[in-house]
Formats: structure tokens, sequence, C-alpha cells
């Protein structure tokens, strides 16, 4: 009789293991799916920035400082998120946007420039690039606090660490 009580609480232990693994390997992959997603827009991104850049460097010639700096933040982002390191990236992300709102401040300062359809054009996709990231940005940061979270507790924090499962880092 106690061989059956004991059974079937290994039993349930053991079905309890394999549905909470089930759970945080599921969280995982939607970790990994987040971050391709977002990984895809910012190199769509990079590319987008280099044709702005070209763009830019015949028509602001006095500008080549600043579009060195977008040109150096955005190689840095690329090169961040080509190593998915999201601290790195996040900082560069910065950095970049800080350089392209400058480009686009002193590009008020070349008329010619400000009536180009294909300049307009690039400033206006890449406006709306910074906010496709943004949101999947918020996408990606959500999955991974869940995965955090849920792999913290008890049992999921067991199981996690029985399977080698890592904290993915948020991208702040």
């Amino acid at each position: 009789m106690t061989w059956v009580i004991v059974t079937s609480i290994a039993a349930l232990l053991a079905l309890l293991a394999i549905l909470v693994r089930g759970g945080l390997l599921r969280l995982r992959d939607s970790v990994r799916e987040s971050w391709e997603s977002l990984d895809s827009l910012l190199l769509e991104r990079h590319d987008l920035l280099t044709k702005l850049v070209e763009h830019c460097v015949g028509r602001m010639r006095y500008e080549q400082p600043a579009l060195e700096r977008v040109s150096r933040a955005d190689a840095a982002t690329f090169a961040a998120a080509a190593r998915g390191n999201i601290p790195a990236l996040a900082a560069a992300e910065m950095l970049l946007r800080a350089s392209v709102s400058e480009l686009f401040a002193l590009s008020e300062n070349y008329p010619a420039l400000g009536d180009d359809p294909a300049f307009a054009g690039l400033r206006g996709r890449a406006r709306a690039m910074d906010a496709a990231i943004a949101e999947r940005r918020e996408h990606y940061n959500s999955a991974a606090n869940l995965l955090n979270v849920r792999s913290q507790a008890f049992p999921h924090r067991m199981i996690a660490r029985a399977i080698g499962l890592r904290a993915p880092a948020l991208f702040e």
C-alpha cells in the first residue's frame, strides 16, 4: 500500500517537472523569437541609416563630424546586436538616437536638403523605424521579464538550473 502512495507521489513530481520544463522552454523560445524580430529590425535600420548618411554626405559638407558620429554609433549598435550583447546595445542605441537627432536638427540649416523628397522619405522611414524598434523592444523585454520572473520562482528555479537556463538581459 505505501509503495502505491510513494509511486503516485513520484509520478506526480515527475509530471510537474515535465510541465514546468516545457513551460520554461516555451518562454525561452518566446524570448528568442522576440529577439530575432527585434534584431531583424535593427539590421533594417542599419541599412536605412547607411543610405541616409550617404544621401547627406554631399549636401552637408560642413557637418562631417555629425555624419561620422551617426556612422560610428550605427556601427556600434550593429556590432552589439550581432554579438547579442544587450547592455552594449542599449548604450550604443542611446548614442545613436542622440546622433540621429542632431543630424536631423542640423539638416534644418540646409533648405535644399529639407526640400529634397528623398531625404524627407528617409527621415520619415527612420522615425517610423524607431517607433517599430521601441515596440519590439517592449515585446522582447516583456518576454524576457516573464522568463526571468518564472525562472526565479519555486519549483521553476530548480528546473531552470537543471536545464542550464540563463536569465536574458533586458534591453533598457
